[in-house]
């Protein structure tokens, strides 16, 4: 999903990953924790939980997964850089690895930077594009970034927030940004009624029309008042804008799925922050019920996975007062055993016990936590929002191959 550093995004999961990995010293062999294992899937990392008798053990890593089909796969970023000397051009693609065989595939495609470098290229025939290790002008005159946010994965679905900042000198910058979401099967863009049936996708499309309009309307009679200069730029902000039924994520607000669209916009003076309307449950998901007990029944501070029928324990996860951090137990409703303190939020489970993973998942998982330990800063997680702040929009590329680890380039 405010913005901070990659630094700082890495920083803060390797001290909650170098924490973990340990049992518990509180743990008691008279009162054990109940059997449990599963994933927990936050920002930036995942936390693979193994509670048994000897007590309960945490490992993390900087992975962001999604599960379909009775598979995981791995969502990381790669950078399409086409840059000249005078030109910082980097684009990006979106892949999702198979960790059974290690099958990566690009499944988004930043298509704004590349048409950019073609008319560059066209502009200046006697330009050469930088090789992998050559650096660039400190401050070239032309720059185009691209970058890309996951918002949630929920099955086969992700959904995802892009953005894409331009400069020329002597020209006014300008930035685009949409929302979207991507069959992971396919890697095609997916629309409201490719999730939904016809009836519910027509309904839950003209309240997303109806939405806006009413938005806009509130906006018009604010902008009329005499402190209104706040409700005039927010219209003439929107002015532009139109609805786009492709512009839109999955969320699960109040424990359930919602549509929730967003605006599209593109120019000068587009915010970095994205206008989104308020979330459409949409209870009728066909896809939903398969993955409904990934996520937990939400109120207040206190986030409940209800798994002691099924498995003998429910997940506890206890925000702190900034929501900030998460305290994560387990209870099987007359004690609790506290598992780790995580950033948060969380954005969903993972359940590996009932049905239990077979031993090659187990295997795939484990090398997968194994190679993700061995990222450095160089790397780009599919949460890595660090091109979007200023000044330091376009302060540094990385260079990536499509595999997660990847050195980096930057202009000098």
């Amino acid at each position: 999903m405010a913005f901070t550093s990659p630094r700082s995004l890495l920083c803060s999961a390797t001290l909650l990953v170098a924490a973990c990995g340990t049992r518990d010293p509180h743990a008691s062999t008279a009162n054990p924790p109940p059997p449990a294992e599963f994933l927990v899937a936050t920002q930036d990392s995942t936390f693979w939980v193994r509670a048994e008798r000897s007590g309960v053990r945490v490992r993390g890593a900087p992975l962001t997964l999604a599960k379909y089909g009775g598979r995981f796969y791995e969502i990381f970023l790669a950078d399409d850089d086409r840059s000249y000397d005078d030109a910082l051009l980097v684009g990006l693609r979106l892949y999702r690895r198979d960790l059974l065989d290690g099958d990566s595939t690009v499944v988004f495609e930043d298509s704004i930077v590349p048409r950019l470098a073609r008319e560059y290229a066209q502009a200046h025939p006697g330009a050469r594009p930088l090789g992998p290790d050559q650096d660039g002008a400190e401050d070239p005159p032309t720059q185009a970034l691209a970058d890309l946010e996951v918002v949630g994965v929920q099955g086969p679905y992700l959904s995802f927030e892009y953005h894409v900042d331009v400069t020329n000198r002597g020209a006014d910058p300008w930035h685009a940004t949409r929302r979207g979401v991507i069959d992971l099967r396919s890697g095609r863009s997916a629309r409201v009624a490719d999730l939904l049936p016809a009836k519910l996708a027509a309904t839950v499309v003209d309240s997303g029309r109806r939405q806006l309009a009413a938005v806009i309307d509130s906006m018009r009679r604010e902008s009329r008042g005499a402190a209104a200069s706040a409700a005039r730029r927010a219209l003439a902000a929107l002015s532009d804008s139109r609805f786009d039924e492709r512009s839109f994520v999955l969320s699960v607000p109040d424990s359930q799925p919602a549509i929730e669209f967003a605006l599209p916009q593109r120019g000068t003076d587009v915010p970095d922050d994205v206008f989104s309307l308020d979330p459409l449950l949409v209870r009728q998901a066909p896809w939903w019920p398969e993955i409904a007990a990934n996520f937990p029944n939400a109120a207040n501070d206190l986030d409940h996975w209800l798994r002691f029928e099924k498995s003998g324990y429910d997940l506890i996860a206890r925000y702190d007062s900034s929501a900030e951090t998460a305290g994560l137990s387990l209870s099987d409703h007359v004690r609790e055993w506290p598992v780790r303190v995580i950033a948060a939020p969380i954005l969903h489970v993972f359940w590996l016990d009932k049905p239990a993973i077979d031993s090659t998942q187990r295997r795939a998982l484990s090398r997968a936590f194994d190679e993700a330990s061995l990222y450095d800063e160089a790397t780009r997680t599919v949460h890595d929002t660090h091109r979007r702040g200023a000044p330091a929009r376009f302060a540094s590329s990385s260079r990536h191959s499509p595999s997660p680890r990847a050195g980096s380039r930057r202009h000098t």
